[in-house]
This record gives C-alpha cells, sequence and structure tokens, in this order.
C-alpha cells in the first residue's frame, strides 16, 4: 500500500512539474560572431522583460567570459558551472538581481576545465526546466558561433534569437550560424544600427538569403540603435532601464520586450504566427547574396 501511494504521488508531481513547465518559456540568444553585443542585449531584455512584470530568470551560459554578473552589479557567489559539476542546484546559484530580476552567473575563469560533456548539458537543461516554479521566462546567454554547445541550446529553446549588426561580416556569420544550426523558428534582432530602415535592410539581406538557400524565413524581433548610453550602463553595473530609462535604447529593448511577452501569451492559446522551420536545401550559393548590394525577390 505505501509503494502504491508513493507511486500515485510521484504521478501526481510529474504530471503538475509538466503543467509548469509548460507556462515558462527558454529563450536563447546567440551571435553569429564575437563583437556582436549578445551579452549587452541579453541583460537588458531580461531586464526589460522582468520591468513588464514577466518573472525573469537570466542565465549566463557563456562558460569562460561570463559577463552578466558584472553587468548586473553582483558577485559571484556561485555560478552555471557547479550546476553543470553537479556540485549545486541551480536554485542555489540564482542570485537576486536589479528590478526583480534573477540571476544565474557564469564563469570568468579562459583557463579553467569546465565539466560540460553532453551528460552535464543535460544536467543544466533538466535545471533550467526546474525555474518554472519561479519564471516564466528563462534566457539564456549562450555566446556566439556554430557549436554543438550552441546547438544543444537552440534546441531546447522555445525561441531563439540570433543576434547581428549591420557590419556585412556579421550578416556574414549570421548566414553561416543558420545554415549549421537552424532547425526551429529563428528570430532576429539587428543591434547597432542607425535607424529602422536600415535594420530592415540588414533582416531582407539575411531573411531572403535563408528563404532561397535554406528554405525557410527569418523573423524580425526588432533593432536596437547604437547609443552611447548602453556603454555608460556597462560600466555602472546597471541594466540601461535603470540607468538611462529615457534614452533611444531603453525604449527599444522595452519594445522588444513587449514583442516577446506577446509571443509568449500566443504560443500559450496554442495560436502562433511562427513560421515552420523547412527542411534545408541548396548549398551557400553566392557570397554576393549577403552583400549590402544584394537586392532580395519581395
Amino acid at each position: 500500500m505505501d509503494q502504491a501511494a508513493g507511486l500515485r504521488q510521484l504521478v501526481m508531481r510529474t504530471v503538475e512539474d509538466a503543467s509548469s513547465l509548460g507556462s515558462m518559456r527558454l529563450l536563447v540568444m546567440s551571435g553569429g560572431k564575437g563583437g556582436v553585443g549578445v551579452t549587452t542585449l541579453a541583460v537588458n531584455l531580461a531586464a526589460a522583460l522582468a520591468r513588464q512584470a514577466s518573472r525573469t530568470v537570466l542565465l549566463d551560459a557563456r562558460l569562460y567570459r561570463g559577463d552578466v554578473a558584472a553587468m548586473c552589479g553582483l558577485e559571484e557567489r556561485g555560478s552555471v558551472a557547479d550546476v553543470l559539476a553537479g556540485r549545486r542546484d541551480i536554485h542555489e546559484v540564482l542570485q537576486p538581481g536589479p528590478d526583480g530580476l534573477r540571476i544565474v552567473p557564469g564563469l570568468w575563469a579562459p583557463r579553467s576545465q569546465v565539466e560540460f560533456r553532453p551528460a552535464a548539458q543535460q544536467r543544466l537543461l533538466r535545471q533550467i526546466r526546474q525555474l518554472a516554479d519561479v519564471a516564466d521566462v528563462v534566457v539564456v546567454d549562450a555566446g556566439n558561433g556554430g557549436s554543438e554547445v550552441v546547438r544543444r541550446f537552440w534546441e531546447a529553446a522555445d525561441d531563439v534569437v540570433l543576434v547581428t549588426t549591420g557590419d556585412p561580416i556579421s550578416v556574414m556569420d549570421t548566414y553561416a550560424t543558420l545554415k549549421r544550426l537552424a532547425e526551429a523558428p529563428i528570430q532576429l534582432l539587428v543591434n547597432r544600427v542607425e535607424d529602422e530602415c536600415s535594420a530592415r535592410d540588414v533582416h531582407r539581406r539575411i531573411d531572403s538569403s535563408a528563404r532561397r538557400f535554406l528554405g525557410f524565413g527569418v523573423e524580425s524581433l526588432g533593432y536596437v540603435p547604437a547609443d552611447r548610453d548602453i556603454e555608460a550602463a556597462t560600466a555602472a553595473g546597471l541594466p540601461l532601464l535603470l540607468h538611462s530609462p529615457e534614452c533611444p535604447a531603453a525604449h527599444a529593448f522595452a519594445r522588444i520586450a513587449s514583442r516577446v511577452t506577446a509571443r509568449k501569451s500566443l504560443a500559450g492559446t496554442g495560436t502562433s504566427n511562427l513560421q515552420p522551420a523547412a527542411g534545408r536545401s541548396g548549398d551557400f550559393g553566392k557570397t554576393i547574396e549577403l552583400q549590402p548590394s544584394f537586392s532580395p525577390i519581395v
């Protein structure tokens, strides 16, 4: 009888856990190359989501260059490396951040060896899903490039945000990353552009080339304008919305957060305007397709 009762309780907990997990969104942010501002955008988007009353956790998955804690004025008292190694539960390294944001710090240790074999990666992903009791959305800074580590995060994500700039090399690297990793709907976030027109041009070039050569489109999540206040906020260890709430970039982050929240609501109702990822077809094609002179077929 005791065993039967224990089994029933286990089943009930499993059902409850599955129900709670369904309400939490995992949003993974990465870039095709370094220097495009993935960490800065992850910090400020997470802060904007928290300000808009979403329970938000920001997880720094850049194992050797963990900047998130410093950008939020926190000291590392544990990191994602402890979760990977099984030394701590993810709730034990979770820290309160600015404006209601919660943070799982990364590790600043370029010369350290971090446990990141497949079993450790699966452990981390299971632990992330356990944040459903404290989070509506978990934003993951997955770093840059098309590594297998980034691939695992993309595969587990509910939403993938790929960050690029208008620089031609960044656009090329973004397309190359799509080619290697894209298996789910992708949202493009354009950073450090002068205006909306420039951002739309970057999106058109990447989206048109992806449709032509890879068989799927890339949705636009918006853009963040070049803004000196971002650097000042980073130096102060504060998200931009706390440091300079009225600057153009702060307004951009608020708009992007509203779009993320709207997408979460659509997903919760089973209705979505996401484009399904199609099978890949063709090859890279001519590199000129991604140059600024490329004129997409509308």
